[in-house]
């Protein structure tokens, strides 16, 4: 069996963020933490052509991680 150890693009669908592993508050939910990670996933297909969202991983206080729209991230 062929394990596939990351995407086309490299980097198992990350992304860049300009708050990337800095200290943010997700403004939804008003918790805090250290953005570690926005990954590019795929949500399925409009019109016959695939469609991805981007979600944030974010490291609260506790040190476990929760999940946020990357857009509407403030800094900490």
């Amino acid at each position: 069996m062929e394990v596939r150890e990351s995407t086309p693009d490299g980097g198992f669908g990350h992304v860049d963020h300009p708050l990337l592993h800095q200290r943010v508050r997700d403004p939804r939910t008003d918790r805090e933490g250290e953005l570690m990670a926005v990954v590019r996933e795929p949500h399925g297909y409009v019109s016959g052509r695939q469609q991805y969202t981007r979600t944030a991983y974010v490291r609260g206080a506790d040190d476990r991680e929760f999940t946020a729209a990357p857009d509407t991230l403030e800094r900490a």
